[in-house]
C-alpha cells in the first residue's frame, strides 16, 4: 500500500464561502452582499440554517465589473 505523501496532494480550493468571507473578499457591506443576493448578482445556497455564497459567481461578478479609467489630470511620477 503506497503512503499519500502531503506534496502528492493538490490544495482545494472552496466551492462555497460564508457572508463574512464574502464581505472580505469584495470589501463591501454585509448589507451589500444580501442586496445582491437578491438582485442576482451573487448567487447563494442555504447549508442547513447557514446562507452559503457560491465563489464562482464572486469570480464572475468582479469579471463582468467595468474597467476604471484613469483621470485625464493625472500627474505621471517619473
Amino acid at each position: 500500500m503506497r503512503v499519500i505523501e502531503k506534496a502528492d496532494i493538490a490544495p482545494i480550493e472552496p466551492m462555497l464561502i460564508s457572508i463574512k468571507a464574502g464581505v472580505a473578499i469584495l470589501g463591501i457591506s454585509e448589507r451589500s452582499i444580501y442586496n445582491m443576493i437578491h438582485n442576482r448578482e451573487l448567487e447563494a445556497v442555504k447549508v442547513r440554517n447557514r446562507t452559503m455564497l457560491v465563489l464562482q459567481s464572486i469570480r464572475n461578478y468582479v469579471a463582468k465589473l467595468p474597467r476604471a479609467r484613469g483621470s485625464k489630470n493625472r500627474r505621471r511620477v517619473a
